[in-house]
């Protein structure tokens, strides 16, 4: 019995291992090229400028004039994106592989409000809140 009850909790580590593994580490290349690809409404709107947000600090973003696409800096991350509607669909990553994803919604004072995730968002993703306010200047 004690052996059967080890062995089934060894089970369920490994595989909560498994289910987890995955959301975090994909290639920015491949799964993190797709997963922005699905944000894919014209631009609605330019990011470009110093963002500030109370867990990560400031998150530099370029937007080039009349393009989607953005990059930039944060919290020790390299940024990349693109700007889809009045939302804009961010990649914070080290090297190759994505570290974490978000998706953020201009409000009506041009703060940039949503979630973000360890690796890639998708529709069941358990979010955390992201608030990024542009600074001044």
């Amino acid at each position: 019995m004690r052996r059967a009850l080890m062995v089934w909790i060894l089970t369920v580590m490994i595989a909560a291992i498994f289910v987890n593994f995955p959301a975090y580490g994909q290639s920015v290349d491949k799964e993190g090229k797709a997963w922005l690809s699905s944000c894919s409404d014209p631009s609605g709107l330019n990011v470009t400028g110093v963002w500030q947000d109370a867990k990560w600090g400031n998150i530099s973003l370029s937007q080039h004039q009349n393009s989607r696409h953005v990059v930039g800096s944060g919290d020790g991350w390299n940024v990349s994106g693109v700007v889809s509607g009045n939302s804009v669909c961010l990649l914070f990553f080290n090297g190759s592989k994505v570290a974490y994803s978000a998706k953020l919604t201009a409000d009506a004072s041009g703060n940039l409000a949503g979630g973000y995730v360890k690796g890639l968002l998708s529709e069941k993703s358990k979010t955390t809140s992201m608030k990024l306010v542009k600074s001044k200047g």
